[in-house]
């Protein structure tokens, strides 16, 4: 009886000994190619956001925002939720300020569901 009972202790040990295996952490990496820091854009412009979004593994989906840093409002928000390892950013947002205005664009990763983020900001100024 006791030699069973080794036994079973000794495969609870074998068992509940295993390493842990850690996980690298998500990196992203955010390229914007249609628009530059401090580029003006005129009234009524339509203003293109491109570019792409690369993870060493899958994300869990990104927030593209315009705020009107003048003001403090969001001229334009869209939130994906998403699972990649990569995204193709194209978004639109026509110019209609009514005062000279910087607009920051932001791009923010969600790397994964613990909260770690990859943020990317161009400003630009809008012309009313």
């Amino acid at each position: 009886m006791k030699f069973i009972i080794s036994i079973i202790a000794a495969l609870v040990l074998i068992v509940s000994c295993k390493k842990k295996v850690v996980e690298a952490p998500v990196t992203a990496s955010i390229s914007i190619s249609s628009i530059s820091e401090n580029d003006t854009v005129q009234s009524n412009a339509a203003l293109h956001l491109t570019g792409t979004i690369t993870g060493s593994d899958e994300m869990h989906g990104y927030t593209v925002t315009f705020t009107n840093l003048t003001t403090g409002n969001p001229v334009f928000s869209k939130v994906y939720d998403l699972h990649s390892a990569s995204y193709s950013i194209d978004e639109t947002w026509t110019n209609n300020v009514s005062d000279t205005a910087t607009v920051q664009l932001k791009i923010v990763v969600e790397k994964d569901h613990d909260g770690n983020l990859e943020t990317k900001t161009i400003n630009v100024v809008c012309l009313p």
